[in-house]
């Protein structure tokens, strides 16, 4: 049986039947309004990566990137409210007292509380904020996890299998995805050509006394063909000529909007403001 929505502060008086027609239609359109904003959440937080944060280069390895990813989150759980109330102002014709007055009490308070708690309740659900950002090909990618310690020989056996069980529970570490791949591969990070990129280069100091480069340790991470395929692309090509790496300045950016996790599912924040607002008083 639902409750009386008048329980939890929405006017109006409760039906003298559950099964009463208006009071079920009610949290029909209650239902439809949330499932906008639940498509459009993990919506915006893919073209975010798509149409901002890839153009400027910002991955999950860049400098800041949890700040990034806390304005990226609570961004989208913005315009997952906006969608919520739009669907709800669509549904208003039919006069159903929850959307009028959460439609009619939006304002900047309102907004703010939907962006923090849409950010709060994505940690809660054990999303890291640089996962919401675009991966790095020469970088440990958004879903990273534990990895495994690696030298410049390849992963042994063992090691291949531990990370085959670390890619199907995790997925690629680049892109995410874990379905239908049935072999990860074991990925280098940083990778080999970067390591060996970074001993070719002596600094000097004073510009006489050469230096020994500091070498970053690298762990093995699973990740899938077609990712693996992009990294050695990009990899060569960067090698060959140096004018051409401003042509490849996107290509280590890897975006991966439709692999969604149980932290993707996100709340209809404004219905919930709406329904405790009253106890305020």
């Amino acid at each position: 049986m639902l409750p009386p929505l008048s329980r939890v502060g929405v006017q109006g008086t409760p039906p003298s039947s559950p099964l009463d027609f208006d009071y079920l239609k009610q949290w029909h359109h209650t239902l439809l309004s949330w499932s906008a904003g639940v498509i459009t959440f993990p919506a915006c937080i893919g073209l975010f990566q798509a149409l901002i944060f890839r153009p400027l280069q910002i991955s999950n390895a860049t400098f800041g990137a949890r700040v990034f990813g806390i304005c990226s989150v609570g961004t989208a759980g913005v315009m997952a409210s906006i969608g919520l109330l739009g669907t709800s102002a669509y549904l208003l014709k039919f006069g159903t007292d929850m959307t009028e007055a959460v439609v009619s009490s939006l304002d900047t308070r309102h907004i703010l509380f939907n962006g923090v708690a849409s950010a709060v309740w994505f940690y809660i659900l054990g999303g890291r904020f640089h996962s919401v950002l675009p991966s790095s090909l020469v970088n440990p990618g958004a879903f990273a996890n534990r990895g495994l310690t690696a030298s410049f020989n390849y992963a042994s056996n063992e090691k291949k299998k531990k990370l085959n069980f670390q890619g199907k529970q995790h997925g690629c570490h680049t892109c995410g995805r874990f379905w239908l791949i049935d072999k990860f591969i074991a990925d280098h990070q940083p990778p080999l050509a970067v390591i060996r990129d970074m001993m070719l280069k002596r600094r000097y100091i004073f510009g006489i006394f050469p230096t020994r480069p500091k070498i970053p340790n690298q762990r093995f991470y699973p990740q899938c063909n077609q990712c693996s395929q992009k990294q050695q692309n990009y990899l060569s090509a960067l090698s060959r000529v140096k004018v051409q790496r401003l042509k490849l300045k996107w290509r280590h950016i890897v975006t991966h909007g439709t692999s969604l996790r149980l932290y993707h599912v996100w709340l209809p924040f404004p219905f919930i403001y709406h329904m405790f607002e009253p106890l305020k008083g």
